[in-house]
């Protein structure tokens, strides 16, 4: 790819109008603003804008105007179904000079929107089939009003309108606007892909001040460069334009880079799978079993694992020993190791481990007690402690962590420290 193309295909931008009393008012809230930008962005376009207006003519009018002097589709939501405060298709055909009239074509793909639903539709229902002329109307996947689709030939500019309700919405932008999208901007379309350099155990300005004070310019040759915190760390984001083989080609030279650094040893992946995934799917692979013994976070980690499909194959079960009474009870923890120790201890999380692993008769066994807060610090036990336990056939161990956050943040992180344990300890690491 040239540099000139690049640039060209880089600068492909969308607005986005969304009309809707409801929303300025309050009563609902947007959500598909917030959609289309991930995807966009996915998609490989930049969204240049959002706007958010009354279901008013005047407005329609303002925000269509600014948004095509600034990119080259407009997709707006809402407004375009049968109500009389539905303003939109006919202030978009005034917009554009073009008059409304009845159209055989649309009233076929109405019938078959209404048809999806087992429902059947006459003409003297609603006004969906009077269109603009020489306007596209599309399918809806999810609903009843057909999309609104217009190209202005002479400024090469594509207009798209799509109904307000967020399912709606998602299925008809992807389904039916998209490939307008390509198909009227094929020479300018290009993918957008991102390498994510996921670390553990170094703070922010310890990466780029200390460790590797020429990295951000090092990274910033292949595409524009972000960094985001996770829960247990930091992501270092690289985003760019591309083709598949230059992507892969980029994110090798990327790991390249990285591995000859001092930050290597803090990237725990080259990626952005998901952490319970990446746990499921190793077990999967080893065909080893786990079991899971949660206190602080009563019972979160195990449900990160059974959100996914295929976990009953290894993960065997877990309990929540939220009381001391119940480390006991289930887990065999020894009162005494409790009382010399506390329950936020290296001791009882050791113990919680080895129970588990011998209660489910398992490969692994990963325990956790802390303080979620915002009660139970000690001195030497501030809140967001967290002992993470872990046990195997051949040896019990466990590790204190210390992280910020309020109680449910907190929680994240417990659990997510929790996967990763498991992680590491399947891949021999701890």
């Amino acid at each position: 790819m040239s540099d000139q193309n690049a640039s060209i295909r880089k600068n492909l931008k969308v607005s986005m109008i969304v009309i809707g009393d409801e929303i300025l008012n309050g009563r609902t809230t947007d959500l598909n603003g917030s959609w289309l930008a991930k995807y966009l962005f996915k998609m490989g376009l930049e969204f240049k804008a959002l706007r958010f207006i009354h279901d008013d003519i005047d407005e329609i009018n303002q925000a269509l105007s600014a948004s095509l002097d600034e990119s080259d589709i407009v997709i707006t939501s809402g407004g375009i179904g049968p109500t009389l405060d539905d303003k939109t298709k006919n202030t978009l055909a005034n917009f554009f000079q073009k008059k409304i009239i009845e159209r055989q074509d649309v009233a076929d793909i109405v019938t078959n929107n209404y048809i999806q639903f087992g429902r059947s539709w006459l003409p003297s229902q609603n006004h969906y089939h009077f269109f603009p002329e020489d306007f596209i109307a599309t399918n809806n996947p999810r609903g009843l009003a057909p999309g609104i689709v217009y190209f202005e030939k002479s400024r090469n500019k594509l207009m798209m309108a799509g109904p307000g309700v967020p399912r709606e919405f998602t299925e008809i932008v992807e389904k039916e606007f998209f490939p307008l999208i390509k198909k009227y901007f094929s020479d300018r379309f290009q993918e957008n892909y991102q390498t994510v350099l996921r670390t553990i155990g170094v703070a922010e300005e310890t990466i780029f001040f200390e460790l590797c004070p020429t990295l951000w310019t090092e990274l910033e040759k292949f595409g524009k460069v972000s960094s985001l915190p996770h829960t247990i760390g930091i992501d270092i984001v690289i985003s760019y334009h591309g083709n598949l083989n230059e992507h892969e080609k980029t994110r090798a030279d990327i790991q390249k880079l990285v591995q000859n650094s001092a930050l290597a040893k803090h990237v725990w992946q080259y990626g952005n799978k998901p952490l319970n995934e990446m746990v499921l799917e190793l077990a999967i692979q080893k065909k080893v079993t786990f079991s899971l013994a949660e206190s602080c976070t009563g019972g979160l980690v195990a449900s990160k694992i059974t959100d996914l499909s295929g976990s009953s194959s290894v993960f065997m079960g877990g309990v929540v020993t939220y009381a001391n009474e119940t480390k006991i009870d289930l887990l065999g923890v020894k009162p005494k190791t409790i009382e010399d120790f506390g329950a936020v201890s290296i001791e009882v999380a050791t113990e919680m481990a080895a129970g588990a692993i011998l209660k489910f008769k398992t490969d692994y066994a990963v325990s956790i007690t802390g303080i979620a807060g915002p009660t139970g610090a000690t001195a030497d036990k501030p809140l967001g402690t967290v002992i993470i336990g872990f046990a195997t056939k051949n040896k019990t161990q466990a590790r204190r962590f210390l992280f910020p956050g309020d109680r449910i943040r907190r929680k994240e992180r417990f659990s997510d420290m929790a996967l990763m344990t498991l992680l590491k300890l399947m891949n021999d690491e701890i």
